[in-house]
């Protein structure tokens, strides 16, 4: 059955086209972390999705900032493709209708910059949606005086406590969700808490995997997420970690780095947003790169203010 509408018919996204949407984003090379059906699924209610078939290669996402957004665009309507660019005329079409054509990465850029450029488009780099690229081992082995400062708080914490690493599924969920609580009820906020929450209920509909962290036979920290751009990328969608245990989250990034297969060999940690705090923090692990994405605005407008990136390259993921 098909559930996706050709456009210009949309409709909200649904757990129901998982089938139809991975064809479209299962063959994506950037590794964008918002182009997998789980992203998509879980930020439906966040951003207001609503999908729409361009054709047999690529679908529309169309989408509001929500009104908290951190990155100046709040309550701004947008659209995403995933797959092959549309024609300029309909691009053309599509940002007149919802504003700006947002998640633009390199493979997407490089098609469409030139012809929209010469028609007066404005093509800006989306700093705040980057997303951070780690290599694998890195993390997994927190070599050199690069890492110093997280491989003592992980030697902190195996100093204080015997952890016992397990695979995450359906069948202990439950036990990070007890993570999920601790972590909502220490922050007096409830940030991700809904969609973490369901990521956990779906693991196996959405096909999500982790690590799990227990001290003392307690859950004390997990990962959550999936492989993308062919396998060769992991990302990362939810980390959470019970606060009292010091050095939990190097250890929980370290533990979830290690039982990744070889064939992994860079770990996406997704955006900062636009959270200075937030950027600092995914800085002091050294990205190797980023996903570089862009935004598309209607000629005449102005381009957003850009944070420098700092002291390392630009990444598309081969």
């Amino acid at each position: 059955m098909k559930y996706i509408p050709d456009y210009p018919e949309t409709a909200p996204l649904e757990l129901a086209m998982r089938d139809e949407v991975a064809p479209c984003t299962d063959r994506l090379k950037d590794g964008a972390c918002e182009f997998s059906f789980a992203s998509m699924f879980l930020h439906r209610h966040k951003y207001r999705y609503r999908v729409s078939r361009l054709n047999a290669d690529s679908l529309m996402l169309a989408g509001t900032e929500p009104e908290h957004a951190m990155s100046g665009r709040s309550g701004a309507s947008f659209f995403s493709v995933a797959g092959a660019p549309p024609p300029v005329a309909l691009t053309e079409t599509l940002v007149e209708r919802y504003g700006m054509w947002k998640t633009v990465t390199v493979s997407l850029h490089a098609a469409v910059s030139a012809a929209l450029a010469e028609k007066g488009y404005v093509i800006a780099e989306s700093r705040d949606d980057f997303d951070y690229l780690y290599e694998r081992s890195d993390l997994a082995e927190l070599r050199g005086k690069t890492f110093h400062k997280k491989k003592n708080m992980v030697n902190a914490f195996l100093a204080s406590f015997t952890p016992d690493v397990r695979p995450l599924t359906s069948a202990n969920a439950g036990d990070a969700q007890q993570v999920l609580e601790a972590w909502t009820r220490a922050r007096q906020d409830e940030a991700d808490y809904a969609e973490c929450t369901e990521a956990l209920s779906l693991m196996d509909e959405l096909c999500l995997d982790g690590t799990l962290v227990c001290v003392g036979g307690a859950p004390a920290a997990f990962s959550l997420g999936e492989p993308v751009a062919g396998g060769a990328v992991y990302c990362v969608h939810f980390e959470k970690g019970v606060t009292s245990y010091k050095g939990i989250f190097q250890y929980v990034n370290q533990a979830a780095a290690r039982r990744l297969p070889e064939s992994v060999h860079m770990i996406n940690r997704e955006q900062d947003t636009g959270d200075e705090g937030l950027r600092q923090s995914k800085m002091t692990y050294r990205p190797c790169g980023f996903v570089v994405k862009y935004l598309v605005l209607p000629p005449g407008s102005a381009k957003p203010n850009a944070l420098p990136v700092q002291n390392t390259g630009n990444v598309c993921i081969p």
